[in-house]
């Protein structure tokens, strides 16, 4: 984690108040000391549950089955448009985890899990920016699902994956911050700290978490400019549908956001390519965010 830790720290300043409270947290993440809100059980259990090589369907199924709701986040992806073209209805657990992979089955039990923050006491002040961060991931994610299967630059499952993950440093920050009595987004050089700095905290976490190599350079790269060999690919994916979240509401942006940025030229897009994707996939991106906001 040493050079994590080293480009975290350029990447901060060590100003004192909110931007120096970002700075810790940057410092504590970078070392492995994630200090997220206890997960509930579940998701710990799947995540064990996965990392055995030798765990059949049956037995994923089982600790999936354990919380009624959790299953049928699971069911509900499994059948959303994009993964169940045939519209032919799953209402397995084991089909449904065979449909997802053990990948996405993983990053979804986690998903779940930090999204039930949402209900704790100890963040009620924070709930609405807790809910606009993960709407936001939804979104991105399924963009990214439809840009990696329609590019073929990246696995539409890590896309997703990426994309739903992409924000969790920011999440981190959010909770962290408040639990030190830091007010954050009220300070032009704090909210610039954290926008620097988020990517970063999110590949160490993700790191910490054992995600694929893959997910966690492309997480930390998303605001990169000159991406490392064999970074992109995936990273211009997550780059590129964290762009489009505005030009889905607002199609007069579009234009200005492909010549701006230039994972889109990689990508071989322009702006021609990204109206129609968003017009003949809209239905479906529709569909999947709705089976990932639950």
């Amino acid at each position: 984690m040493g050079n994590a830790k080293s480009l975290i720290r350029d990447a901060l300043p060590g100003e004192p108040g909110p931007g120096g409270v970002i700075r810790k947290l940057a410092s504590e993440v970078a070392a492995g000391d994630v200090r997220l809100p206890s997960l509930p059980g579940i998701a710990v259990r799947v995540q064990q549950v996965l990392e055995d090589p030798r765990a059949a369907r049956t037995q994923v199924a089982q600790v999936i089955g354990a919380d009624a709701a959790l299953a049928a986040r699971i069911l509900r992806l499994a059948n959303s448009a994009f993964l169940n073209p045939s519209s032919q209805q799953i209402t397995d657990l084991k089909q449904a985890v065979t449909r997802l992979g053990h990948q996405l089955v993983r990053c979804t039990a986690v998903s779940f899990a930090l999204q039930q923050m949402n209900a704790g006491d100890g963040v009620a002040a924070l709930r609405p920016q807790l809910q606009e961060l993960w709407r936001k991931g939804t979104l991105v994610a399924s963009i990214a699902y439809v840009l990696a299967r329609e590019t073929r630059a990246a696995n539409p499952d890590e896309a997703l994956v990426a994309g739903l993950m992409h924000n969790i440093g920011s999440l981190y920050i959010a909770v962290r911050a408040h639990q030190h009595g830091a007010v954050l987004g009220a300070d032009d050089a704090a909210t610039r700290v954290l926008s620097n700095g988020h990517p970063r905290i999110a590949g160490a976490i993700l790191g910490h978490w054992k995600f694929a190599p893959s997910i966690v350079s492309a997480v930390s790269n998303q605001n990169a400019s000159n991406l490392p060999t064999g970074a992109a690919g995936l990273a211009d994916v997550l780059i590129a549908s964290i762009s489009l979240v505005p030009c889905v509401f607002f199609r007069g942006l579009l234009d200005e956001t492909v010549t701006a940025v230039a994972a889109f030229q990689r990508l071989a897009l322009d702006t021609t390519e990204c109206t129609r994707l968003l017009r003949t996939t809209g239905r479906q991106i529709k569909s999947l965010h709705s089976a990932l906001d639950g």
